[in-house]
């Protein structure tokens, strides 16, 4: 969403959110109550995708997509592919470590466009020397993507929180606290760049904020509702992720002998901010 629409954009949502909060579940007849059209991947299905990726050479196959792919739709691959063959999603088929491995092979080959020329050319590669790669790669993505997220996406969530204040008056939030959920999430961003064990804790938060962030682009401007309940998603997961960075790094505090010392990411305050936010989120949504 360009800038110049931000504004028009938080109209439509305060608008949009105190309709949607004014009707009950059971008379809201909007077709946007129907789920997105995200294919369920049940276990028989994920065992395939695991068995096919260990089974194929091709990098383009393992990724499932076109020799003409994009960089973008490499991407979008990777971490689609890479959310359902994690190990720690998949911890009961080892297979799905070795699959994992390739996926993170394949796209760090083909990223490149050197490489990615190179393999065109020949048609060869190096998977048998796959063993150890994986989170890493998959960590740097998703840092990249959460930078991408505060550079962009951020400014809506900052909106839709505003008209939450707006049409919530016992969450009082005033300016400075908007402000400092602000600074949390740029001191959360040094973090994760820091402490790649923290981008491991939320991982999988990140693949769902960047997967909510696909459908809302594909929504038209003018979707005011269906926008409204992604971006509604999407915030309450972006809220969720610096509140389970914080109780890691409490737990860690805590197993050092600091029990009772804030050691976290988020004061107190901004602590009940979060929550405060995230209830009236989910609460909300069953009206959207």
């Amino acid at each position: 969403m360009p800038p110049s629409a931000y504004s028009n954009f938080h109209n439509h949502t305060t608008s949009a959110y105190a309709a949607a909060t004014m009707n009950s579940p059971n008379n809201n007849n909007s077709s946007n109550k129907t789920p997105q059209n995200r294919r369920v991947i049940d276990s028989e299905h994920r065992y395939k995708i695991v068995d096919d990726i260990c089974a194929e050479s091709n990098l383009y196959n393992i990724l499932g997509v076109e020799r003409t792919c994009s960089t973008e739709e490499l991407r979008r691959a990777y971490i689609s592919r890479s959310r359902i063959c994690h190990p720690d999603k998949f911890p009961e088929y080892p297979k799905a470590t070795e699959a994992f491995q390739k996926l993170s092979y394949s796209y760090e080959t083909l990223n490149k466009p050197s490489s990615r020329r190179a393999y065109d050319i020949s048609g060869t590669s190096e998977l048998g020397n796959v063993n150890g790669m994986g989170d890493e790669t998959l960590h740097s993505v998703l840092y990249q993507l959460f930078l991408e997220f505060m550079d962009g996406d951020f400014e809506m969530i900052r909106a839709l929180v505003n008209a939450l204040n707006e049409n919530n008056p016992g969450l009082n939030l005033g300016d400075d606290a908007i402000e400092t959920l602000e600074i949390a999430f740029r001191r959360m961003r040094d973090l994760l760049l820091a402490g790649k064990k923290y981008v491991k804790i939320v991982q999988f938060e990140l693949i769902r904020l960047y997967e909510l962030q696909q459908q809302l682009r594909s929504l038209s401007y003018f979707d005011v509702f269906g926008r409204l309940r992604l971006t509604m998603q999407l915030t309450k997961i972006s809220l969720t992720i610096p509140m389970l960075i914080d109780n890691a790094m409490k737990a860690e505090s805590d197993a050092l002998g600091n029990k009772g010392t804030h050691k976290g990411l988020l004061g107190d305050g901004v602590s009940k901010v979060i929550s405060s936010l995230i209830t009236v989120l989910e609460a909300g949504e069953q009206y959207v």
